[in-house]
């Protein structure tokens, strides 16, 4: 939580829920000069794909399975993000 950054204050939440096939992420996107891009990484502690995305509870093409990331563009405020395995 508050992490300064060049684009403003940072905060963000990861909870794994690999029992359940989920990884479930927060994030609080800085709002002084919002950033283009953000990507997130999530690593499956068993290095399972990704096989979905959600943002904000819609489907979101935008990651890459084999890099493990999720790219977010376009957003601003809290932003939830699950990856599906």
């Amino acid at each position: 939580r508050n992490a300064p950054t060049y684009f403003g204050t940072l905060a963000y939440e990861v909870v794994s829920d690999v029992d359940n096939g989920k990884i479930n992420a927060t994030i609080e996107v800085p709002s002084r000069k919002p950033p283009r891009e953000i990507v997130l990484r999530l690593r499956h502690p068993k290095a399972a794909p990704i096989k979905s995305v959600t943002v904000n509870g819609k489907e979101w093409k935008e990651f890459d399975a084999a890099r493990e990331a999720v790219r977010l563009s376009g957003l601003a405020g809290t932003v939830a993000v699950t990856a599906s395995y």
